[in-house]
């Protein structure tokens, strides 16, 4: 290093190791050789050739949150017994206790913007949480030897948490790494013809890559970084995704997501690393590791292909972990939603439909569950006449959910189902019920709805006239200023791709409260003047 300052090596994926005078700090690894969700995802590229037990020998690690490419327990249960496993505080205790279930040791919880001592030099990290509870991640601020890193995982920070991360920096931050790459099965795996789930896919990315270069240009880090993905795809049975991989796919890489930084934001610098290339950023030094010599993102095909047969024996064993159930997985099925039905009832309200599972596999069936205002039923003779939303899977991947041996959002982030959903409206209760499934998380996400404010506005040109809106999203807290896009009578949330009319506030694409607005008259100029983007078109599909 460079004197006594930061150095940080990259580790693929959103893993990181920091570097300092008396610091030693491992963020988010991802080094498992099975990958991640039932052997679904794998680095990419690989980061096999990193010395993990180096890497692990470290005072700190701070694990964003639950998803298994960001909590490895390969890797943080074979920690050494001095080091800490440090994670945000949550309004769930699920984090902590899959952490603990799993045996890993010495967790401390961080409350969001506490700062956490890494010495007695003065440095620190801490966590910053997305602001509704619905999503469970957090953004990792770490300020050591006089620089300063937002490590951005999967978190989607507003532009005022980020601008609250430099002034608690002094100001500035030195590097700002950022995911480019959607971590999402809509649409790529719905009932969507070939077209349609190339033109969503491709306007997701769009959307993902505007609303990331709208934060960078509010914050002007030292040096940006796209990471935190892309995942890639090695088992046969789901090896097609990789095609989301080339432009305009939906998994776009590293080097597609700086290239679209470079070429909108002038003068903004930034960086593109593989595993084990190290940066300092006080004097700006890379180091590239020259495992990568001769790798090319625009040929990667043929890598691929070895990759894959590489892992052949990693994902048998993780198959061979997953057996086929029995007949028992009916009665615990309906067991399982029994317990859920009991946990709240202002999301069976929001949710207020039946859900079909279609089981094949071992255990075939067509079971049927209604989520209603009055509680929960399950017919596993599939008798609905019409169910709201359809998911196709075989049934030794459902039946890990069922047991508890893994959640609900393992199962979809794994991508090994199909589904379906009439009519076409994402249901955001029904996606966080199961994937939460948890008393305090639901009450965390009630408590919130019921008591956001919503009385800043902003005023919005569109083609049809000009209105009053709420600036912040009623879906997660999105600030409409900055983080939005109007076209064709509708302004979309680049936050989560909801879409609301101007006219009526209706949410158009997903099951949400209104947004506030009004059509102003004519020569109307109080308030926030806001035109994002006006007469674009690009209103694209919710998640």
């Amino acid at each position: 290093m460079s004197g006594e300052s930061m150095r940080i090596t990259y580790l693929g994926h959103a893993g990181l190791r920091v570097d300092g005078a008396g610091v030693r700090l491992l963020m988010d690894p991802w080094l498992s050789g099975r990958g991640a969700f039932q052997a679904s995802w794998h680095q990419f590229p690989a980061n096999a050739h990193l010395d993990q037990a180096a890497l692990a020998d470290c005072d700190y690690v701070t694990v964003s949150h639950e998803h298994l490419d960001h909590m490895d327990l390969s890797v943080l249960t074979s920690l050494p017994v001095t080091t800490t496993v440090l994670i945000p505080r949550y309004p769930s205790p699920n984090f902590r206790d899959r952490l603990a279930a799993a045996g890993v040791a010495n967790v401390t919880e961080v409350p969001a913007w506490a700062k956490f001592p890494l010495n007695d030099a003065g440095d620190w990290l801490t966590f910053i949480t997305e602001q509704s509870p619905m999503c469970h991640d957090a953004a990792v601020l770490v300020s050591v030897g006089g620089a300063s890193l937002l490590h951005g995982n999967d978190a989607r920070l507003t532009v005022g948490q980020a601008r609250r991360a430099a002034l608690e920096c002094g100001g500035r931050l030195d590097v700002m790494a950022v995911q480019m790459a959607s971590a999402t099965w809509h649409p790529i795996c719905y009932d969507y013809p070939p077209e349609q789930i190339r033109e969503i896919g491709a306007a997701k990315r769009a959307g993902k890559f505007r609303a990331v270069s709208r934060l960078i240009r509010q914050v002007k880090p030292g040096l940006a970084v796209p990471f935190a993905g892309p995942m890639c795809f090695l088992d046969p049975e789901i090896q097609q995704h990789n095609r989301w991989l080339k432009p305009p796919g939906l998994f776009p890489d590293q080097k597609q997501a700086a290239e679209f930084l470079a070429g909108r934001l002038p003068g903004q610098n930034v960086g593109l690393w593989l595993p084990g290339d190290e940066y300092e950023p006080l004097s700006g030094r890379q180091v590239a590791d020259p495992h990568w010599h001769d790798f090319d993102f625009d040929d990667t095909d043929e890598y691929l292909d070895a990759y894959a047969a590489a892992r052949r024996g990693d994902i048998e064993a993780v198959r061979a972990a997953f057996p086929p159930p029995g007949a028992d997985l009916r009665d615990a099925f309906v067991e399982h939603f029994r317990r859920l039905g009991e946990m709240s009832p202002y999301f069976l309200d929001r949710i207020d439909m039946t859900v079909r599972f279609e089981l094949t596999g071992e255990v075939e069936g067509r079971w049927d569950v209604d989520l209603r205002p009055d509680g929960v039923r399950v017919d596993l003779r599939g008798r609905a006449r019409q169910p709201g939303y359809g998911f196709r899977m075989d049934s030794r991947w459902l039946a890990p959910v069922i047991f508890g041996q893994i959640g609900w959002e393992d199962l979809f982030l794994s991508l090994r189902f199909s589904a379906w959903r009439h009519p076409d409206i994402y249901n955001d209760y029904l996606i966080g019920f199961l994937k939460h499934a948890e008393p305090q998380a639901l009450q965390a996400i009630t408590a919130y709805e019921q008591n956001r404010s919503s009385d800043e506005r902003i005023l919005v040109d569109a083609p049809g006239g000009r209105y009053e809106i709420a600036r912040y999203c009623p879906h997660a807290g999105e600030d409409l200023a900055i983080g939005s896009a109007v076209g064709n009578g509708v302004i979309r949330c680049l936050g989560h791709n909801l879409e609301f009319d101007l006219a009526t506030g209706a949410c158009l694409n997903a099951r949400c409260d209104p947004l506030i607005t009004r059509r102003l008259a004519a020569g109307v100029t109080r308030g926030v003047f806001h035109s994002p983007h006006p007469g674009g078109s690009d209103v694209v599909r919710a998640q």
